[in-house]
């Protein structure tokens, strides 16, 4: 009976693990900062949003200039080495591309999809650092220790 507690246990925490092992990895590969009312950040919205079609693991943030979020544009700009002149900008990978215009999207479309193929971590690692994935830590440990739990359960 004791077994049976265990292995029902064990399912429940791989069960609610789950998702939280997806969310852990959440910071997006493209970030977007754009101006309300920007003609050419809706233009390179509908090229993002083809991407998402043909990629759908692809996560996109989308950032207001004067939102609450809006300082990280200058942080990261001072670290790709850019002054964002105009909007859209945008950072994918290794890449910063401000402004629109058929060479910027040809930019775009080989960075997403090199970002696609190879990897590539989020612009956020280079102003936030890397992020401890604490939650899959514990999953993973919670895990273990029940794995431990039915290996000695059954060793008895």
């Amino acid at each position: 009976m004791r077994r049976h507690g265990i292995m029902l246990s064990f399912l429940v925490v791989v069960l609610v693990a789950t998702p939280w092992l997806a969310y852990a990895q959440d910071d997006p590969m493209v970030l977007v900062f754009y101006r309300e009312g920007c003609n050419d950040c809706e233009r390179v919205d509908r090229v993002l949003q083809e991407l998402h079609t043909t990629y759908a693991s692809l996560t996109i943030r989308y950032i207001e200039e004067g939102g609450p979020d809006g300082d990280l544009m200058w942080a990261l700009s001072a670290n790709y080495g850019i002054f964002p002149s105009k909007f859209p900008v945008i950072f994918v990978g290794n890449e910063a591309i401000v402004g629109v215009g058929l060479d910027k999207e040809l930019r775009l479309r080989a960075a997403i999809e090199g970002c696609m193929r190879f990897g590539c971590e989020s612009p956020l690692v280079r102003v936030i650092g890397p992020q401890i994935p604490w939650r899959a830590y514990i999953v993973a440990g919670l895990i273990a220790v029940l794995l431990l739990l039915i290996f000695i359960d059954y060793a008895i």
